[in-house]
């Protein structure tokens, strides 16, 4: 199994991965609007080596994505597995989990 836990992230600019604004730019258009945040989730994708990493392209190993964090910045709060947190995982809290039916290579 492979876990992922995102604590925090922070992208105070409001961008895309693109360079583009997450949502509407400020008049102007110099700056991505502070009234309108992204609406942030993580999606991990589990591959073959890449001297230079490609965001598109098949997760051979498998593939995990979060539910909505929430703005461009946040910390987030995670219960340990023997916290005792009792929740259901439903992607919210910041953890991606992929199962693997083989071994890693």
């Amino acid at each position: 199994m492979f876990e992922l836990q995102i604590r925090h992230f922070q992208n105070p600019q409001g961008f895309l991965q693109t360079g583009d604004c997450c949502d509407l730019q400020a008049s102007g258009g110099q700056r991505c609007s502070a009234r309108d945040q992204c609406d942030t989730f993580f999606h991990a994708c589990l591959k073959e080596y890449q001297a230079r990493v490609v965001p598109t392209g098949p997760c051979t190993f498998g593939s995990g994505t979060t539910g909505i964090l929430g703005g461009n910045s946040q910390s987030l709060r995670h219960r340990g597995h023997d916290a005792g947190g009792g929740g259901v995982e439903d992607g919210t809290n910041g953890h991606i989990s992929i199962s693997f039916k083989y071994a890693w290579p």
